[in-house]
């Protein structure tokens, strides 16, 4: 039969949590091992927003949308590709690439951080690709996207 671990027991094990409310008012619930993994519970609210725009250079992260949509937003060579996805559907984001992340309101994604020889942090940012989440046009992009798994590429401002 299995037994309770203590939180304790568990940090003595490697095992933290930590939960925060994010600056754009996301809810992020953490189990964060020492090797550098992690198992994030993000819960967006009526006010949330995007995220700050980043890259990994060694953690890959994937993220299974539970319920809502999550709007991903990724710099590349040839425009910001963006993909809408929804319930049930899953991502798992490039290593050194620029992206951000808008959760519509009342949406729930987990995301598994994973990887080997993890270096204590490994988030750099990439400010350059914020003010073109910001300036997105979202309803477009949702009706856009609406029953199609076609990434969507916008370039100087138009959507593709």
């Amino acid at each position: 039969m299995p037994s309770p671990i203590s939180p304790g027991q568990a940090e003595a094990l490697g095992i933290t949590t930590r939960h925060e409310r994010m600056d754009n008012a996301e809810l992020r619930f953490r189990l964060c091992a020492s090797d550098g993994s992690s198992y994030i519970r993000t819960e967006a609210v009526a006010d949330s927003g995007w995220q700050n725009s980043h890259l990994h250079r060694y953690v890959h992260e994937l993220t299974v949308v539970q319920k809502g949509a999550m709007v991903m937003a990724e710099e590349r060579p040839e425009g910001l590709r963006v993909l809408v996805l929804r319930a049930g559907e899953s991502y798992l984001c490039p290593l050194n690439l620029p992206h951000n992340r808008y959760l519509l309101p009342g949406s729930v994604v987990h995301t598994v951080k994973y990887g080997d020889a993890l270096p204590a942090a490994d988030w750099v940012a990439c400010p350059q690709l914020d003010p073109l989440c910001r300036a997105l046009h979202l309803d477009a992009i949702l009706e856009r996207s609406d029953g199609s798994d076609v990434p969507i590429i916008v370039s100087e401002g138009r959507i593709d």
